[in-house]
């Protein structure tokens, strides 16, 4: 089990909501409160006064969030602040320093979501050299009832599903996959046409073969294990099911069965992270 998790603060409601959820979920885990003090633009206040002033002030938010939810002790969470920019400082110190997990909040706008510290966020959940949690909500704070886990027998999709396992092993886990005709990279309308049958004549075949290798995981990890199988846009179909299904919680593997050439974080899951309605955790 995660021993250390680093969870990014600037005090807004959505890092309140990782911070929760990191307290609650990795009960008996570190709880790193980091926060990057980014440099002022403005040549003319780049004093040490100013610079000192934003240190103390970054101080004092951690230590007040310390205070509101640690115990009297105060023994799990440890604060840390950072000078510069934030995405480099960030993996600096999850690469540097013992960090297992990674938990950020997460900012809805306009039906969709946009990740706390925007772009800096996105680029923590694609470079991350440990799992990342994106928190969707407030009510998270223990173990989720229902995961999903987008399935594919790729390598890290297989990753993924023992991580859930392992991680809930009192959830209802959901193996999910996602049947797409190969409609990309096909020049002419002939070989479509014949990749498209082909697809059509073994697809049920295959989908069985992909969800068979998910049920044997579950064997070996002896765990219940419900299967699933949807065709689709795949990063649309898995937030549709997620949604439709109430799930609480998803899994997601860095990459897909494509490997490099389809790397899942710049398509698939990064969509999944930006739209979905609950907490997503993507796995390395």
């Amino acid at each position: 089990m995660d021993s250390r998790v680093l969870v990014p603060y600037d005090s807004s409601e959505e890092a309140q909501y990782a911070l929760s959820h990191a307290l609650g979920v990795f009960e008996s885990a570190e709880v790193v409160l980091i926060h990057v003090v980014k440099p002022v633009d403005d040549p003319g206040e780049r004093t040490s006064s100013a610079y000192e002033q934003q240190i103390e002030t970054a101080e004092r938010m951690l230590d007040g969030a310390r205070r509101w939810y640690d115990g009297p002790e105060r023994e799990r969470i440890e604060p840390v602040v950072r000078y510069g920019r934030p995405v480099r400082e960030l993996l600096a110190y999850a690469t540097a320093e013992p960090v297992d997990h990674i938990v950020m909040g997460s900012r809805g706008r306009d039906g969709t979501a946009r990740l706390l510290l925007g772009s800096v966020a996105e680029t923590v959940v694609r470079r991350s050299p440990v799992p990342v949690s994106v928190v969707r909500n407030p009510t998270e704070e223990s173990d989720p009832e229902t995961v999903l886990v987008p399935f594919d027998a790729s390598a890290h999709a297989r990753s993924a599903l023992e991580s859930a396992f392992e991680r809930f092993p009192d959830a209802d886990i959901t193996a999910l996959y996602v049947s797409s005709p190969p409609v990309t990279g096909i020049e002419s309308a002939d070989k479509l046409f014949d990749a498209l049958s082909d697809w059509e004549d073994n697809r049920e075949e295959h989908v069985l073969s992909v969800l068979g290798v998910a049920e044997e995981l579950a064997e070996e990890h002896d765990h219940s294990l419900t299967t699933e199988t949807v065709e689709g846009d795949p990063a649309e179909s898995i937030v549709e099911y997620a949604t439709t299904a109430n799930v609480d919680h998803i899994v997601i593997g860095s990459t897909g069965r494509d490997g490099a050439a389809r790397l899942l974080l710049g398509s698939v899951a990064e969509t999944v992270v930006r739209r979905s309605p609950v907490t997503v955790t993507t796995t390395k």
